[in-house]
Formats: C-alpha cells, sequence, structure tokens
C-alpha cells in the first residue's frame, strides 16, 4: 500500500502552533515567575511592616508605661500639695478664729472704755455746768431752735445741719396746707417738707434758703442718768424761744405704743412739740413730744439715739 505525502500547509501550521504553544507556555511560566517573585516581595514587605508594627507597639507600651509611673508620681504629688493646702486652711481658719476671738475682745474693752470715757465726759460737764446756770449754754444753741408756724397750730424745731434741715415732730406739720419757720433774730423762711415717719412722730423739714444756719449737734441719749439736768428749747403757747430747765426723770421709759422715751420733770406745754431737749454740753439728747395730761412734771421726749436713726432712713 502505498504512503500519501504530507501537505507541507499542514506541517506549517503545526509548525506554527508548536511556536505559539512554546510561547504560551514560556509568557505562563514568566507569569508565574514574576508573580512568585511580587508574592516573595510582598511576603517581606509585609515582614517589615509587621516588625515595624511590632517595635512601635513595644515602644508604646514603654511609653505607656513610662506615662503611667509619670502619672503616679505626679498624682502624688499632687495628693501631697492638697493635704498640705488642706492642712494650711485649717491652720488659716483655726488663726482667724483666734485673731476674731481677740478683736471681739478688744472692742468688747473698747466699747466698755467709750462707755466710761463718755460717762466720765458727761459727769464732768454736768459738775461744771452744776456751778454755772444754763444761760450761756443756751446762749450759744438759741440760734438753732426755730419756732414752726402753720394754719392750724404751733410747734418747735431744731435745725441739725448748716443747710438748713430741721426736724420736729410729725403731729406738727399733720394734715397742714401751709407753714413756715421763724428763727431767734426774727427772720421768717419758707419751708419744704423732705419726708416723715409716723411711727416715730417724726418729720424732716428743709429751710428754703441759700444761707448757713447755726445748727444742733446730737449727744448719746444711751449715756443719760437719773437725775441729769437738761433744758428744754421751743415755743410754748406761742412765747416764742422759751426755756425750761429740768432733770431727767427716768432715762428709758416704755410708753404704750411700745416705744422707749425719756422722762422728763421739764415742763412742756403746747407748742414745745418737736423742740430740742438738751444736755449741759448744748447737744440734742432728745425731742421734746408729748405730756401726760392732767400732770405737771411728767414730760416725754424721743431720744436722740433714735432721733439720728430716723433722720438717716428719711434722708436717704
Amino acid at each position: 500500500m502505498k504512503k500519501r505525502p504530507i501537505d507541507k500547509n499542514i506541517m506549517q501550521h503545526v509548525s506554527y502552533a508548536f511556536v505559539l504553544l512554546i510561547i504560551v507556555t514560556t509568557f505562563i511560566a514568566l507569569g508565574h515567575y514574576n508573580i512568585n517573585m511580587l508574592r516573595d516581595d510582598y511576603n517581606k514587605q509585609i515582614s517589615a511592616l509587621n516588625q515595624e508594627l511590632n517595635k512601635l507597639n513595644q515602644e508604646l507600651d514603654m511609653t505607656k508605661e513610662e506615662y503611667q509611673d509619670l502619672f503616679e508620681d505626679k498624682q502624688k504629688e499632687i495628693d501631697k500639695l492638697s493635704l498640705k493646702i488642706i492642712e494650711t486652711n485649717q491652720k488659716i481658719e483655726d488663726t482667724n478664729e483666734q485673731y476674731t476671738a481677740q478683736f471681739q475682745e478688744i472692742k468688747d474693752t473698747t466699747d466698755i472704755y467709750e462707755s466710761q470715757i463718755g460717762k466720765l465726759n458727761q459727769q464732768l460737764s454736768d459738775l461744771v455746768v452744776e456751778s454755772e446756770s444754763f444761760s450761756k449754754i443756751i446762749s450759744e444753741v438759741i440760734d438753732s431752735v426755730v419756732s414752726i408756724n402753720t394754719n392750724i397750730g404751733q410747734g418747735s424745731g431744731a435745725i441739725f445741719s448748716s443747710n438748713g434741715y430741721v426736724v420736729t415732730n410729725y403731729h406738727v406739720i399733720q394734715g397742714v396746707r401751709r407753714a413756715s419757720v421763724m428763727t431767734y433774730d426774727g427772720d421768717i423762711y419758707s419751708i419744704s417738707l423732705v419726708g416723715y415717719d409716723k411711727t416715730n412722730d417724726l418729720a424732716i423739714l428743709k429751710i428754703i434758703s441759700n444761707e448757713t444756719f447755726d445748727y444742733f449737734e446730737f449727744g448719746n441719749s444711751d449715756i443719760l442718768k437719773v437725775g441729769q439736768k437738761v433744758v428744754a428749747l421751743g415755743n410754748p403757747a406761742g412765747l416764742s424761744f422759751t426755756a425750761t430747765e429740768g432733770i431727767i426723770s427716768s432715762a428709758s421709759r416704755i410708753a404704750d405704743d411700745g416705744l422707749d422715751y425719756i422722762q422728763t420733770d421739764v415742763t412742756l406745754n403746747p407748742g414745745n412739740s418737736g423742740g430740742p431737749l438738751i444736755n449741759s454740753q448744748g447737744q440734742i439728747i432728745g425731742i421734746a413730744n408729748f405730756k401726760v395730761a392732767g400732770y405737771e412734771g411728767l414730760g416725754f421726749a424721743i431720744p436722740s439715739n433714735r432721733v439720728e436713726e430716723v433722720i438717716e432712713k428719711i434722708m436717704e
């Protein structure tokens, strides 16, 4: 049997296919190689990164320990400082209490000495004046007394500041439509009502003038004593600028209204209301207020310390 010869074209195609297979195989082999090389390179990089991460974690753990130790040390220092602050505050508080107690003791002692000095001054003044009459004192202060004239009656008042403020009883000006004051030298002035305290029966007036006036000073009514000589100045029964002398019968007498008053045997008559009751130094120790009807020698005056408190309240 005779063999058929192989077609040259087929041989060429086979050759081409073989070459192509070799090329493809080579590319596949190279691709696997490159992939393996990349995988190894990535693995090396990941390993290096893991080593770096482990190193950083170790450093972080060490830093945490260092900061923890530092924090604990600082906390101990803070605790010590807090304890010192507490101890210092306690010492300061103890020292303040000690100084407060000492200050109060000194203040109490000072108050006692001031009270004693005030009483001694009053006694000395009384001793001086007992050998004389009140005439000199009255002549020095009479210019500070005013007669108050209204459309319904008369009363008295005392100038207590150089710019013409006057204190009197509230009932002297209660319900009036017009009023004026007359000074000892006969000058007459219009007045305005500054304010009043009905409970304490006191009112403050202002002389409408730019003149400068003589005025009274207030004495301390807390140091008055029974038997002390006093003088009431005022306008009794329309007799302007009359002086009546007497003594303190009681330094503090509680009346039906619950307030304390100075009781005196100085003769007080209608018109004396609001006038000053003065001591031997010419100071106001009370403002004449009322008398018990039907009895002689039972007059009452508002203590000067209460008068000053009311004045301050009204003029705030």
